[in-house]
């Protein structure tokens, strides 16, 4: 053995499982406490991914058929400019906002919260859901409203110009209900939170990056 001390000794981020005993899976976790409520959750992601995949493979093949079509035959679409951005790239923002939640996917820092009490991590952890669930409701409010007048209002692009001649509320439906459905799952965490005890966290899943000494 070398004359290392023990403060010369190195440190590695090791894996640790969270406060909160979970299974990962592939649209979110299943844990032992809510199994029924994790399958929902789950089953929400689920849908979310599939629409948010569908839409990405959509502007793949379309982008392809867009450069055949334009540089070999000299005949552009010019009608998947418009669905790409008013339905597909709508579709992946907020179905897979929805998805990247319940899957831990979103970027997050959490050195500070991890050396916390857990009373007051599960505090942060209701505030959170509370603040999501916030700017949630206002996107369903807004959504639902600017539908609404592109319904009542008969809007749709003009004949003839590119764009598909589809009426405007179809892709603008599309925030509020990835909205809806992002409330559903972050509801569902906020009440498991406030059913646990008070020094009990329920929804802190993803694995602590813990510094240990070898």
């Amino acid at each position: 053995m070398s004359d290392i001390t023990q403060d010369e000794l190195p440190e590695a981020l090791v894996h640790r499982p969270g406060q909160t005993p979970a299974r990962r899976t592939l649209f979110g976790y299943v844990t032992p406490d809510h199994p029924r409520m994790d399958r929902l959750q789950n089953a929400i992601s689920g849908v979310c991914a599939v629409l948010a995949s569908a839409a990405i493979v959509i502007i793949v093949v379309l982008t392809t058929v867009e450069v055949i079509s334009r540089t070999g035959f000299g005949a552009p679409l010019g009608w998947n400019v418009g669905f790409v951005e008013q339905y597909l790239m709508m579709a992946i923002a907020f179905f897979g906002t929805v998805t990247a939640y319940r899957t831990g996917a979103h970027v997050a820092v959490v050195t500070i919260f991890e050396r916390l009490p857990v009373p007051a991590r599960k505090l942060l952890l209701v505030l959170t859901y509370l603040i999501i669930l916030l700017g949630l409701v206002l996107l369903v409010y807004s959504g639902a409203r600017a539908t609404e007048f592109a319904f009542t209002t008969g809007q749709q692009p003009q004949p003839g110009q590119a764009d598909l001649p589809w009426p405007a509320w179809w892709w603008k439906a599309i925030i509020p209900a990835a909205a809806s459905l992002g409330i559903v799952v972050v509801l569902i965490d906020l009440l498991k939170e406030l059913m646990s005890p008070l020094r009990t966290v329920s929804t802190d899943y993803d694995p602590e990056h813990v510094a240990e000494e070898f």
